[in-house]
């Protein structure tokens, strides 16, 4: 019974010969035969429109095995399986680290996909590590409107086992050298080696602080990648995507790959979500219109007089920033090379670390890259191609040269 179970599921797999992702294998996919879980022999199937399967067709918290190991900043191939492609449409990559409670993009394939089976992804530098779920999106043109979702377990960064090897033989060797050198040191040099100098304790100290600063960005940066896009499936937002066109996704993450032939966004929503970003729902009747508008025209004027009385307050500010910086400057050189901050119009902007909050973000950087204010104070560090602001150094520190180093 239960082989003529397995077969009737390999025959509707076939029959509707939908999408499904291969490489890496899905959890309780049907093409993974190394695996000894539970196998869904209808693997290619939508999510159900009520969302009772979303995430990850209701996987997402199985027994963690891990399918591959990626490493941050690094490129990997994606593999799909299936013939019926619906005309194509939109996908999405993203990640999540929290069993599908938020998904962060980190591709989107427009227009033409799936019809090419194959993709390169790249997993973004500042992705934290650990244990991962990476999942794959498809928003059919053609056909009812359908949400397919397949998520794969797997590892990003290494697990350190080799680092943990090294220090322990490391250790090993220091130890056995103490001991035959113990007649031969007097006391005083015993308590020394058992017992560093102040100074060296306060570099590592400082150096912690500092790892755990960028560690701290890094998070920070990858929290700011979009939302996953999610329709016709009863989630928040409401939406549901438009026969006959392939989904413009709002929000579609630092990679793009392809393009929407132009005919309309493809999609629909009846309410807000945080995937839509700047994208607001609208309203059908002329009155909700006109009172937008003029609610918008309000507000608008309330904030040019708001804008316009904080510039006046601003320029004062600045104006006193600029002046205690130029005493000081009298005496020392600004800490920050950078010509964003310091050159150009930018140095009528950046010119204190209160207008580098409010203006970072506007200049183009590298990703991993870090950002020092002109007193060096505070720092942004960079994601994505822009920078986050990530406000006071640690205490004895000073931001130099886009590195922390300690004050002094």
């Amino acid at each position: 019974m239960k082989g003529i179970a397995i077969l009737a599921g390999l025959l509707a797999t076939g029959a509707s010969a939908h999408m499904q992702m291969m490489k890496p294998y899905p959890i309780r996919s049907p093409l993974n035969k190394n695996s000894d879980e539970k196998k869904d022999y209808s693997y290619t199937n939508p999510l159900q429109p009520s969302g009772s399967d979303y995430p990850c067709k209701g996987y997402a918290n199985d027994t963690f095995q891990s399918q591959a190991s990626y490493s941050p900043g690094k490129s990997y191939e994606l593999e799909l399986d299936g013939s019926a492609v619906h005309g194509g449409g939109s996908c999405q990559l993203a990640l999540t680290y929290d069993r599908g409670e938020t998904f962060k993009v980190i591709e989107s394939m427009l227009g033409e996909c799936p019809i090419s089976k194959n993709y390169t992804f790249q997993i973004p530098s500042d992705a934290p590590t650990g244990d991962a779920l990476l999942a794959w999106t498809w928003f059919n043109k053609v056909g009812n409107r359908e949400m397919y979702m397949n998520c794969a377990m797997v590892t990003i960064g290494g697990s350190g086992g080799g680092n943990k090897s090294q220090s322990s033989s490391s250790s090993s060797k220091g130890s056995h050298g103490r001991n035959m050198m113990h007649e031969e040191m007097s006391v005083e040099e015993m308590q020394h080696m058992n017992h560093p100098p102040m100074e060296h304790t306060m570099e590592e100290r400082d150096m912690n602080d500092v790892s755990v600063m960028v560690d701290q960005s890094k998070a920070t940066a990858f929290d700011s990648l979009p939302d996953l896009f999610v329709a016709n499936v009863g989630q928040t937002g409401g939406c549901v995507t438009i026969e006959g066109e392939s989904v413009d996704f709002p929000e579609p993450g630092p990679h793009v790959v392809g393009k929407t032939d132009g005919k309309g966004k493809g999609y629909k929503c009846t309410g807000n979500a945080p995937f839509l970003g700047s994208d607001s729902t609208s309203s059908d009747t002329s009155s909700s219109n006109s009172t937008t508008s003029t609610n918008s025209s309000i507000s608008g004027s309330a904030k040019d007089n708001s804008t316009s009385s904080s510039n006046k307050a601003g320029d004062k500010s600045d104006k006193q920033a600029n002046d205690d910086s130029n005493k000081k400057s009298a005496t020392s050189s600004s800490p920050s090379s950078d010509p964003r901050v310091l050159s150009g119009q930018s140095s009528q902007v950046a010119s204190t670390s209160s207008a580098f909050s409010n203006y970072d973000g506007q200049w183009t950087c590298t990703s991993g890259e870090i950002l020092c204010s002109p007193d060096g104070y505070t720092w942004a560090m960079c994601s994505n191609q822009r920078p986050i602001f990530m406000g006071n150094v640690a205490a004895g520190m000073t931001c130099r040269f886009g590195q922390m180093v300690r004050s002094g």
